[in-house]
């Protein structure tokens, strides 16, 4: 009975521990900042997408008005359910003022583009979040990955909101606006001192880990509810569009049709396996980095040359670089910089391995 109740201790100490080394050990703070530029840059394009007719697309003197508002809250001519949820959006604090309008649009814009370069995140990261929001909050251009964007948005403002707020030598500028180091033109310094290390970043990426976890098995299990994906034909009707389809390409494809569909069916079941089972192998390395990295690859390729979805792409490869760890991300800066003949991580490897157990010893 005494062995066993020490067991059991035991088993429950390593529980606790491992669950606050999952939460509350701090990471270098350079991993929320390359997720940050990345993100920022997915932003940037998306809002940009909409030059010259955001007036149409964001506004409520475009597509969606506010009578189609008034209509929508009736739900007399239109469907039960909205195509988006109807939310609050800054564009609409125009309401038909063109110069104000332009103003919060372009406005947006530039505070997107300071977030991803790193100037003062804690305050842009936050703006950032209201942007994101607004873009999405008009039913006429709702689309399926909008709200992977705000995801993002999100974790990222919640990881700069607390980082450095109660680090020691940081100055009282960098407490208000955000820590300094987060600035993209810091980091081709040639002598840098190594990224701090933050309980926040770590918080805001495991966040981030779990979330986009959650929603690849969400859409894994709700595909296994559509009898196309049991079929093993999901693929196929992306790539044959109705409008585009002709008696031609059915018979170009008859001689191969077996194999044709023998290999969308073995694809479309790999993604879905990958989905599914994503959280078992996304926190392990090693050769499961492969799996890990080549999926996010795949999955951008696919979602936007297959399914025509541009956003869904670029929030799976970011989700998956999310899950690599200090010593990987350096791994990668040092093979980049052995490319371009600079080796930019390595004068301060070394003193970023002797931050880490300063850190670990307090």
């Amino acid at each position: 009975m005494k062995i066993d109740r020490l067991a059991s201790d035991s088993s429950s100490g390593g529980l606790r521990q491992g669950w606050n080394r999952f939460w509350f050990s701090p990471v270098e703070a350079m991993q929320l900042h390359r997720l940050r530029v990345l993100a920022g840059l997915v932003f940037l394009v998306w809002m940009l997408a909409f030059t010259n007719q955001q007036g149409a697309f964001l506004s409520l003197q475009g597509w969606f008005d506010r009578d189609a508002y008034l209509e929508l809250s009736r739900k007399e001519t239109l469907v039960q359910s909205a195509p988006a949820p109807v939310g609050w959006s800054i564009f609409y604090l125009a309401d038909g003022n063109g110069s104000l309008f332009q103003s919060l649009y372009w406005g947006g814009v530039a505070i997107i583009a300071l977030f991803t370069l790193g100037v003062m995140p804690r305050l842009t990261g936050i703006l950032t979040w209201v942007v994101v929001v607004s873009i999405t909050a008009n039913p006429a251009v709702s689309f399926d990955a909008d709200f992977l964007m705000v995801i993002l948005a999100f974790y990222l403002m919640v990881g700069y909101a607390f980082m450095g707020l109660w680090q020691s030598g940081r100055s009282p500028l960098e407490r208000i606006f955000g820590p300094h180091d987060a600035l993209v033109f810091t980091w081709f310094r040639k002598h840098r001192a190594p990224a701090p290390r933050s309980y926040a970043a770590n918080f805001a990426i495991r966040m981030l880990q779990v979330h986009f976890a959650v929603v690849l098995v969400a859409s894994g299990v709700a595909k296994l509810q559509l009898p196309d994906w049991w079929a093993g034909v999901a693929y196929w009707y992306p790539l044959h569009p109705p409008f585009q389809t002709t008696a031609e390409s059915y018979a170009r494809e008859q001689g191969y049709a077996p194999l044709y569909l023998a290999g969308l069916s073995l694809a479309q079941y790999i993604a879905l396996a990958w989905q599914i089972g994503f959280p078992a192998f996304a926190w392990r390395g090693g050769r499961w980095r492969i799996v890990l990295i080549s999926g996010g690859v795949i999955g951008w390729l696919g979602s936007l040359f297959l399914l025509g979805l541009p956003l869904f792409g670029p929030f799976y490869f970011i989700g998956c670089l999310s899950y690599l760890r200090d010593e990987e991300w350096r791994r990668i800066s040092g093979w980049f910089g052995n490319r371009t003949g600079r080796g930019a991580e390595k004068p301060f490897r070394a003193a970023a391995d002797a931050n880490k157990i300063k850190v670990g010893t307090q």
